[in-house]
C-alpha cells in the first residue's frame, strides 16, 4: 500500500456485511395441496413474508419470481397489489399486472408463468395475488376448497386461503352464474421464491432475530474464549464475530432440518451395504438399538461437556 494513500486499510474482520450479498441467497417452492376441488377462471388470495413475531428466520427479503397452475389455461395474467386483496375486487387500477400470456391446456403439470417484475417482500409484509383466465367456459384453472387457515407456510413464507373468480373478464362483475366471486377457496399450484437473509452481527436488534440454537452457541463460544485453556482463548472478538457472520442462521440448530429428514428417511429404504456370507447376500442397516445406543452416548458426552464449563 502506497504511504500517501488516502484510503484506510481496513481488515475484513472489522467490515462484516449486514445482509447476504446476493440478490437471491436461496430459492424454494410453495407447493400447495391439490384435490382437484372445482376449475373456474381466476383466483384472488394473500401472500406473506413472516416477520419475527411469526416465528420467521432472520431474512431480509422474500423475492417472488414464478407462479406455475394448471387446468385448460388459455389468456392468462398475474396481478399483485400491496398489503391484501380484500376490498379490491373491482379495483383494478389498484393492482399492477406482472404477467399476460396465452398457454395451451396443461391438464397433469403445473405451468410456470415467471413474472416480468419479481415481488418484493419485508419480513411481516404481505400482498394480494390474482390469476385469472380469459378463457371461456369453468375449466381454466384448477382450485380447491378451503380446508385449513393457512394453505401453505414454511419457515420463510405463508399463503392464505382467498376467493375464487367466476367471471372470465378480469375483475368482472358479473359471473356465469351471478355474483362472480366464492369465498373459502385456496390456490391450487406453485410460488416460486427466493430469500436474502441477515447476517449475524453484535447488535443486540440484530442477534434477537436468531434461533435459540444460534444464540446460545454465540454466548458458549464467547465464553470459552475467555478460558486460557479453550482454543477459542487465541482468538479476538472480532475474529469469532467474523466466523458468526459467516455462519447460516440454522448452522447451530439442534435439530434436524426437515430437508434432511427426508433425505435420511429415503436412504434408510434403500440398501446401504452388501454381506457375502456362506454364498448368501445379506443387506446391512442400522439397527435402531444401535442408533439408540449412539445418540444416548453422544447425550451423555454432551451433557458431561456442558457441566464442565
Amino acid at each position: 500500500m502506497k504511504e500517501d494513500s488516502d484510503e484506510e486499510y481496513i481488515p475484513a474482520v472489522l467490515r462484516r456485511p449486514k445482509v447476504a450479498n446476493h440478490t437471491v441467497h436461496e430459492s424454494f417452492t410453495a407447493d400447495t395441496r391439490d384435490h382437484e376441488d372445482h376449475t373456474f377462471s381466476g383466483m384472488m388470495f394473500d401472500v406473506q413474508c413472516k416477520g419475527p413475531e411469526e416465528g420467521g428466520v432472520p431474512v431480509e427479503c422474500l423475492v417472488i419470481s414464478t407462479v406455475a397452475v394448471r387446468g385448460d389455461l388459455g389468456p392468462l395474467t398475474v396481478w399483485t397489489t400491496k398489503g391484501s386483496y380484500q376490498r379490491k375486487e373491482h379495483q383494478q387500477d389498484k393492482w399492477d399486472c406482472l404477467y399476460e400470456a396465452e398457454h395451451p391446456p396443461s391438464y397433469e403439470k403445473y405451468t410456470p408463468l415467471r413474472l416480468r417484475a419479481p415481488i418484493r417482500l419485508l419480513p411481516g409484509e404481505s400482498c394480494g395475488l390474482y390469476v385469472h383466465s380469459k378463457l371461456p367456459g369453468d375449466d381454466a384453472l384448477v382450485y380447491d376448497n378451503q380446508r385449513a387457515q393457512v394453505t401453505h407456510e414454511d419457515a420463510v413464507f405463508r399463503v392464505l386461503p382467498g376467493k375464487a373468480h367466476l367471471s372470465n373478464r378480469p375483475f368482472g362483475r358479473q359471473g356465469m352464474w351471478g355474483f362472480p366471486w366464492r369465498d373459502r377457496r385456496e390456490f391450487v399450484g406453485r410460488i416460486c421464491y427466493g430469500v436474502r437473509y441477515v447476517l449475524w452481527n453484535p447488535v443486540t436488534e440484530i442477534h434477537q432475530r436468531f434461533p435459540p440454537g444460534f444464540k446460545q452457541a454465540v454466548w458458549t463460544i464467547l465464553l470459552c474464549a475467555r478460558k486460557p485453556e479453550s482454543p477459542f482463548y487465541w482468538l479476538h472478538d472480532e475474529v469469532l464475530f467474523y466466523i458468526f457472520n459467516l455462519c447460516k442462521y440454522d448452522w447451530f440448530n439442534c435439530s434436524t432440518p426437515k430437508r434432511l429428514q427426508e433425505k435420511m428417511r429415503d436412504a434408510e429404504c434403500q440398501p446401504q451395504a452388501l454381506r457375502h456370507d456362506a454364498g448368501q447376500h445379506e443387506l446391512l442397516r442400522p439397527s435402531s438399538s444401535d442408533s439408540s445406543t449412539e445418540s444416548e452416548s453422544n447425550s451423555s458426552h454432551m451433557t458431561s461437556n456442558a457441566s464442565s464449563w
